[in-house]
């Protein structure tokens, strides 16, 4: 047990029991003291070696807390983007980025998520694949047109690999329909497109662009173009938001349909085999998953920072085929 004066600690200890002194002060350095009528001794310990343990302790206490510190700072800060947001939620929080500089048009905006551009990858590279093949053929089977056939794989390579969800993503249509605000992480993408108002026609004369004007028809279109019907009797017509529909064309079959800006149309090529048959049936879906116009524009759908764009050309290690002359090809590097 311990005493405190201001100059001096004293401890006593007389006849086995701890007493304590407090007027009278030894003198400094002192180590005993006597004291009348006994032998006690005083143990006596100066003003200098309490402040040097008070320095220590206070050394001590603040290497401990620089240790803290020090700890402290390793510790990586979390971050403060979420790890998933919903579609709708990404929309408002991306808005400015996608809506510079020329405003945001809601038909062109579009979410890819990485599902969706798996699928479109794996799609589009494989028609890549069947399509060259068929060209080949096509030197041997008269029912097959060559130069269209190289035309649609020429620009099968130079096309975007990340596709997009079918339908809008607008706050109307979200709110409509709840099922479409899907939740999205750091792997997702959102994007814009600029207005492209003409009508994309893939036929045995190969990929066309044609001019859209009020009341178009699917007839008209093809009349426009007498070699691209060939022999085929149906056509699908894929829509700017994705939806794909089937019409005929030939007369016996020939079902009218107006055409609204932006469509795509996939003529049929002859059902010969069932490599012809697949390309009937998954290049209608592939276009569905396209972006909806050309010169988009993608950000991260968390960070919303840009993304660079990745085409099939860049994804597939083969010899380009001969090109044809053809007119009217896409050279935007969108489908």
């Amino acid at each position: 047990m311990a005493w405190q004066t201001p100059m001096t600690i004293l401890s006593l200890r007389v006849s086995g029991r701890l007493m304590f002194s407090h007027g009278r002060t030894p003198l400094a350095g002192a180590g005993r003291w006597p004291v009348a009528g006994g032998k006690p001794s005083l143990r006596i310990t100066s003003a200098s070696r309490v402040t040097q343990r008070c320095a220590l302790a206070v050394t001590l206490a603040v290497t401990s807390l620089a240790s803290l510190s020090t700890v402290a700072d390793e510790i990586p800060v979390a971050s403060s983007l979420p790890d998933s947001v919903t579609l709708s939620e990404a929309v408002n929080r991306h808005l400015p980025e996608l809506a510079a500089p020329t405003g945001i048009e809601w038909p062109y905006a579009f979410v890819a998520t990485q599902t969706t551009r798996e699928r479109s990858r794996a799609l589009g590279e494989r028609l890549f694949f069947e399509v060259r093949q068929l060209a080949a053929q096509a030197r041997f089977e008269t029912q097959l047109q060559r130069d269209g056939l190289v035309s649609w794989a020429r620009v099968l390579r130079r096309s975007p690999v990340a596709g997009r969800q079918v339908g809008r993503i607008d706050p109307i249509s979200l709110w409509r329909t709840p099922r479409r605000d899907i939740p999205l992480n750091d792997n997702d993408r959102l994007g814009q497109c600029q207005q492209d108002n003409r009508i994309q026609l893939w036929s045995a004369i190969g990929v066309r662009h044609l001019e859209w004007s009020s009341g178009l028809t699917l007839r008209q279109a093809l009349d426009g173009l007498p070699d691209a019907r060939s022999n085929a009797e149906h056509a699908s017509i894929i829509t700017l938001g994705g939806a794909i529909f089937s019409r005929g064309i030939s007369a016996w079959n020939d079902q009218p349909y107006t055409l609204a800006p932006g469509d795509r149309i996939v003529v049929d090529l002859p059902r010969i085999s069932a490599a012809t048959a697949w390309v009937n049936h998954s290049l209608p879906e592939w276009l569905s998953l396209q972006w909806p116009g050309k010169g988009c524009r993608v950000v991260n759908a968390i960070s919303g920072e840009t993304q660079e764009v990745e085409y099939i050309n860049s994804l597939i290690n083969v010899s380009e085929p001969a090109m044809p002359a053809v007119e009217n090809v896409s050279g935007d590097g969108t489908p």
